[in-house]
Order: C-alpha cells, then structure tokens, then sequence
C-alpha cells in the first residue's frame, strides 16, 4: 500500500466528518414528513459509507481497519441511544443503525483491494 501524503488532512477529515454526523444527528430537528419517504436512511448509508471509506483509506488491512469500522458501528450506535436519550423530538431508531452498517459494509467491500484516498492524491499531483 502506497503511503499518504496527506495522512493528517484525511484524518483530519475523518474525525471532522465523525463530528459533523454526531451534530446533524443531535440537533434539535423539524418534525415533519420528509419529501422523499426514508431519504434519511439513504443518507445514514452514504455518510458512514464515506466515513468507511476513509477509514479503509487511512488504516492498513487487518486490525486496525477492522478496529475502525467496528468503531463506527458502535459510534452510529451511540449517536442513535443518544438521539432517544438525549433529544426532544429524535427518536433512537434501529433501522437508523442498520442503514449506517449497510454503508459501512458496502465501503469496506468496495474498498477492501482499491484505496480511494491514494487514487485521489494521484490524481491532484498527476493531472491528465
């Protein structure tokens, strides 16, 4: 696996996107019916899919990616016991979760053999 240059910027952008999720998903919300049935769980898979793709970007394979998606598995699972315990107008909901590790899932296969982050690095050094 090629080094990152900028290791610390996708981390960075890892942690900050961690941070961002948990204030979306904490804040207080508009209760209303969304225009798009269950758009909300298309969008839990695709921010924790982003989330695992960098994470498979960042870590090498074996234990440590593994320790990161497990990791935001349990993050998405704390975010939503927070939502039911923590919020007035959220409720904690279990296909929430389900959604977030179909994202993780589907990253982690996607990107188990091809990492996105050296791509994208090549790419910005290397224009055609």
């Amino acid at each position: 696996m090629n080094p990152l240059h900028w290791r610390y910027l996708w981390l960075a952008l890892w942690f900050a996107g961690m941070a961002i999720g948990a204030y979306l998903s904490l804040r207080a919300g508009i209760l209303r019916e969304p225009v798009i049935p269950h758009l909300d769980k298309l969008l839990h898979a695709l921010g924790y899919g982003v989330l695992a793709m960098l994470a498979c970007g960042l870590f090498t394979p074996g234990h440590a990616r593994r320790a990161a998606l497990l990791w935001l598995m349990l993050f998405g699972g704390l975010i939503e016991l927070a939502q039911g315990v923590w919020t007035v107008n959220r409720l904690a909901d279990p296909w929430d979760l389900l959604a977030n590790a179909c994202g993780i899932g589907l990253a982690a296969i996607l990107f188990r053999r091809v990492n996105m982050l050296n791509l994208v690095e090549r790419a910005i050094r290397n224009p055609i």
